[in-house]
């Protein structure tokens, strides 16, 4: 029941693999939730499992120079209303 989910200066980080199910919330605790990533000067790949970040509002993506795959399964980030992508190149 985690509404946000951040992941911010991990600059060795290369690779960020979330399993399917994973932060899944409901209609009634999704108010404000979340799922921030930036400031990771070496992150190439992003993949989400299937219906994770269920019911999330927004997901963010900042300052990711060297992210060059973003994989989203099945339902992952299902009824999210907003999506960000900000300074993506060097």
């Amino acid at each position: 029941k985690v509404n946000r989910f951040e992941i911010d200066g991990l600059n060795e980080l290369e690779t960020i693999i979330i399993r399917q199910n994973c932060f899944f919330l409901d209609n009634n605790n999704r108010e404000g939730s979340k799922c921030v990533i930036m400031n990771c000067d070496h992150l190439k790949v992003i993949h989400t499992g299937r219906d994770s970040f269920y019911w999330y509002e927004s997901l963010e993506l900042k300052n990711l120079p060297s992210l060059i795959s973003i994989q989203l399964d099945d339902n992952a980030f299902t009824e999210c209303h907003s999506v960000v992508f900000e300074s993506m190149n060097n």
